[in-house]
């Protein structure tokens, strides 16, 4: 298909409903939160979160939403850029990146993040690409979508 940036974002509008992008959340949280208690175990202090702080956390699981700045907002940016939202400021966006890939792909010895080939075929993975290089990097993703 012969994609325009405005086709482009109209597809990804399509494809990423706000259920999709709920699901790609709780998706994130499963790996971070259980990421965190291996963490945790390796430090001998698995009970080192209180009650209270387990709640909330599983209220965070249920409903996708934590407040301030965190992984779940640099998401739900990089989700609304591929959506055709405009980039108000570079910087932001980059800090934004750097966020989710430090939090789900930076291993404890390592300074920069491995991200492995399969992440872009996720939904966060895409987005994330549309975020770094422009919808354009993504057409080739939505040709598969489509089928071409």
């Amino acid at each position: 298909m012969n994609w325009t940036p405005e086709k482009a974002h109209a597809k990804l509008q399509e494809i990423y409903t706000d259920e999709v992008m709920q699901n790609e959340k709780r998706r994130v949280f499963q790996q971070v939160y259980r990421h965190l208690y291996e963490h945790l175990e390796d430090l001998a202090v698995k009970d080192a979160i209180k009650e209270d702080v387990e709640e909330r956390m599983q209220l965070y699981k249920n409903f996708t939403f934590m407040p301030g700045e965190n992984l779940f907002q640099s998401m739900r940016y990089v989700f609304l850029l591929a959506r055709g939202e405009k980039e108000q400021d570079r910087a932001v966006t980059q800090q934004h990146l750097h966020r989710i890939y430090r939090a789900l792909f930076s291993a404890a010895g390592l300074k920069n993040p491995v991200i492995p080939e399969s992440f872009w075929e996720t939904p966060l993975g895409v987005s994330c690409l549309v975020a770094e290089k422009g919808v354009e990097a993504v057409y080739p993703v939505l040709d598969e979508i489509e089928g071409v």
